[in-house]
């Protein structure tokens, strides 16, 4: 009970020092306008879903939606990370990422339970979709009609398979 207790202790010292290390290297950004780490808060957010991730990982069955949140918010990171360094305004052009790393969190848990194909199948079609939005919107805003002949392209394609 006691070695539980230590390990607890031990868990909140390394948080409570690494919260206090955040802080400082943002008070330092703020103070000498640097304005570096204040555009790195994502990796706040990659470590929470890491976390989530190794949750997952540390359990014997089941708690999906651990590595579900994990993946979304790394994946997320990465664009907050990439929007901090550039704009923001290029957000009105990545928006479609967000549908693609749904699809990857359908793929990943098609590889967790392989009998489910149907998550393979909507993990491909929201990528898929996802990137064809991208294209559509880096060409050109004016094509965002065609969205509809992929998806009922994608019906007749996934009306075959079966």
């Amino acid at each position: 009970m006691s070695k539980n207790i230590n390990l607890i202790n031990t868990t909140y010292k390394r948080v409570a020092l690494l919260l206090i290390v955040i802080g400082l290297l943002l008070a330092a950004d703020s103070f000498l306008r640097l304005n570096f780490f204040y555009k790195l808060w994502p990796l706040i957010v990659a470590v929470l879903g890491i976390g989530f991730i190794g949750i997952y990982l540390r359990q014997k069955a089941g708690g999906g939606i651990y590595l579900a949140v994990g993946e979304y918010l790394v994946c997320f990171s990465g664009l907050a990370i990439y929007c901090n360094f550039t704009s923001w305004h290029d957000l009105m052009f990545l928006w479609p990422l967000f549908i693609v790393y749904l699809g990857i969190v359908s793929v990943t848990f098609f590889f967790i339970d392989k009998e489910k194909h149907i998550l393979l199948l909507i993990g491909l079609l929201l990528v898929s979709l996802g990137g064809f939005f991208l294209l559509i919107f880096s060409v050109s805003v004016q094509y965002w009609w065609s969205i509809f002949i992929l998806v009922g392209l994608s019906f007749l394609i996934s009306g075959k398979i079966k």
